[in-house]
């Protein structure tokens, strides 16, 4: 059997596999080690990810992100917007597509983030993000501390607060005001999403006039192949039995795709920049919906992009796409 055979095959199996009832949660508690709730969210993984893109947005655009914060896709906890409160930002919405059964977990993840803002501690990994004014700049006062902590308990009781909002599941009709939110973050969710121009003309609606966002997607084949871009090359029909039934699918959509998207939704694309894998598939192997596709898409694996809502007197920019 040829490698390309062995890895088609290999997809279909671990898709009708999925669809067998209890055997995905059964894996999944497996790897758990028997626990059936979510594993606790680590602090340092979200002060990592909101000081990258705080980092990031204030970067591109100039400006230090201020005001009203909404993170799309927060999965397991809320750390991501608890590190953006604690940063100075006055008010967090998080919204994802299944409610997590690990919020209960945010309140140690934010004792944590505490611990880790007061002694002000480096950006973790990439040298890129390296930025001793985001690690330095974040004095929490005991009283901002309090009142976030208080907001924190009063989610895990259902009740009403004053610095966070938590949807899940949502709709976007849920949010019909305008202009309410300063920035949106979204860390690998984008590619989870089944309409993703729609979501981005939501978020377009969302933002206030001069107000950014910043998308990281992941373009990879999360697990569905042995090779990282190995989802290119099924046929939609083979692709919708691989993923029937996944709790998390992915829309295979390459990295032009996504900006070309936000450029007609009417975004300025303020920074885009990409890490380029060397592929794992001929260009002979794509499926005829891919056949097209740029050798830079082809080699994307993972992408950073931050755009900006023009203000009043702006005009969109040109699309770019370094």
């Amino acid at each position: 059997m040829s490698e390309v055979s062995w890895n088609r095959f290999r997809a279909n199996l671990f898709g009708v596999l999925h669809r067998v009832p209890g055997l995905s949660a059964l894996v999944g508690r497996i790897r758990r080690g028997g626990r059936r709730d979510c594993p606790k969210a680590s602090a340092r993984y979200c002060y990592m990810v909101w000081l990258r893109h705080l980092v990031s947005l204030r970067r591109a655009t100039g400006v230090e992100p201020r005001g009203v914060v909404m993170e799309i896709g927060p999965g397991d906890t809320i750390g991501v917007g608890l590190a953006a409160l604690l940063s100075g930002m006055d008010g967090y919405v998080g919204v994802d597509a299944v409610r997590a059964r690990g919020l209960a977990n945010n309140l140690d993840v934010f004792d944590e983030l505490v611990a880790l803002f007061a002694v002000r501690a480096e950006i973790p990994g990439d040298e890129r993000f390296s930025d001793p004014v985001a690690a330095t700049r974040r004095a929490v006062s005991p009283e901002r501390v309090r009142k976030i902590r208080k907001s924190v308990l009063a989610l895990a009781e259902g009740a009403a607060s004053d610095l966070v909002t938590y949807a899940a599941p949502y709709r976007v009709a849920d949010f019909p005001d305008e202009g309410w939110a300063n920035v949106v973050v979204s860390q690998a969710t984008m590619e989870h999403v089944d309409e993703p121009e729609s979501l981005y003309a939501a978020i377009f609606r969302w933002l206030a006039p001069g107000g950014s966002a910043c998308f990281v997607i992941d373009y990879r084949s999360h697990g569905l192949s042995s090779r990282w871009n190995g989802h290119w090359t099924w046929s939609d029909r083979e692709f919708r039995r691989i993923c029937a039934d996944r709790p998390t699918r992915i829309n295979r959509l390459p990295h032009s795709a996504h900006v070309r998207m936000l450029a007609k939704c009417g975004y300025r694309i303020d920074l885009a920049t990409r890490l380029r894998t060397p592929s794992e598939i001929d260009r002979r192997e794509l499926s005829p919906r891919f056949r097209d596709m740029t050798a830079d898409d082809l080699e994307t694996r993972h992408a950073r992009i931050v755009v900006s809502k023009p203000s009043v007197a702006e005009k969109p920019g040109p699309l770019v796409t370094p």
